[in-house]
């Protein structure tokens, strides 16, 4: 069963949106639900958030360094998954990669 969802958002906004998943051949729709399913499957907003509105070079270098640091104690700690065993877990849950 299909429902309709009202929401509000600038003009601006939504023609700025609306032109970007265009060329990615998406409509309004299919980019919104894309979001959802995502929020779903994250539990949660399906990117981060910060309270920083616009980052220094300096910040973002930091920032970057971070997430590789993570990712190698991760790699470290045995917490990677090969990316083809999880193309096939994703394959057999879902029909496709």
């Amino acid at each position: 069963m299909k429902a309709n969802m009202n929401i509000k958002v600038d003009t601006d906004v939504r023609d700025a949106a609306k032109s970007i998943f265009g060329q990615m051949g998406l409509d309004m729709t299919t980019a919104v639900n894309m979001f959802l399913l995502a929020a779903i499957r994250e539990k949660g907003i399906p990117f981060e958030l910060t309270t920083v509105s616009k980052a220094s070079d300096d910040e973002i270098i930091e920032l970057l360094a971070r997430k590789l640091r993570n990712a190698e104690a991760q790699e470290k700690a045995g917490q990677m998954r090969n990316f083809d065993d999880f193309a096939a877990e994703m394959k057999s849950k879902y029909g496709r990669v």
